[in-house]
């Protein structure tokens, strides 16, 4: 990962680009949750990181909602491994580390851990070249992100797949989002024209609605 093409200065995320979360989960090595933004030409931004070894599902689930709020997300995914029944019940009755999750209203769906498919979708998100940007990219603010992607190093054994025993819970939780992202696009931003005919649909819909309800046709 070259830092001065993967890398972008924060900015203000346009109202109308779709937003994601995804997580790969860990308690003595670190927990991972990121941030993503997609914009209109299928570029994807990394605006933000939870990064943090040690701690419970509760707290890592209490930071990322402190974390995420006033935000509404596409979809969150994470980790297929933390749907698995762990052995044992926490404080609200659940049994796998997503129940705990939910406990804190976050759901997530379990992401694909198809390892190969995800790291060749991902060389494909981040290839560049004089003429193309990176179609991913990350704040400057994600500090992890851009610290552990780019030590990683094959597996001696599996040259298609990454060495596991390096740092590579960022590099994991990308992965479990592109596979989940296919051909996405954030919506175009409407003109004033437009702006102004979808606002008379809608305030049309809800007076219909009331209309309905409460018998005033």
């Amino acid at each position: 990962m070259g830092c001065n093409q993967h890398t972008v200065k924060p900015f203000v995320i346009p109202n109308n680009w779709k937003r994601y979360r995804a997580y790969d989960h860990g308690r003595d090595k670190p927990a991972c949750c990121l941030w993503f933004v997609l914009d209109e030409d299928g570029r994807v931004y990394v605006y933000r990181e939870f990064y943090a070894a040690g701690l419970n599902v509760d707290q890592i689930a209490q930071e990322i909602r402190r974390l995420s709020e006033g935000e509404i997300y596409d979809y969150s995914i994470s980790d297929p491994a933390i749907f698995a029944n762990i052995g044992y019940v926490d404080k609200y009755g659940g049994q796998t580390i997503a129940e705990t999750f939910a406990h804190y209203g976050i759901q997530w769906i379990p992401g694909s851990n198809r390892r190969i498919d995800g790291w060749n979708l991902t060389h494909q998100y981040l290839y560049w070249d004089s003429h193309k940007r990176p179609l991913l990219q990350f704040f400057e603010i994600c500090y992890n992100s851009i610290r552990t992607i780019p030590s990683l190093i094959h597996d001696q054994h599996k040259t298609e797949d990454l060495d596991s025993n390096g740092e590579d819970h960022v590099a994991d939780t990308v992965r479990y989002f592109l596979m989940s992202l296919h051909e996405r696009r954030s919506p175009q931003e409407k003109t004033g024209e437009e702006k102004i005919f979808y606002d008379m649909l809608r305030k049309q819909k809800q007076t219909s609605l009331n209309d309905f309800y409460f018998g005033t046709r």
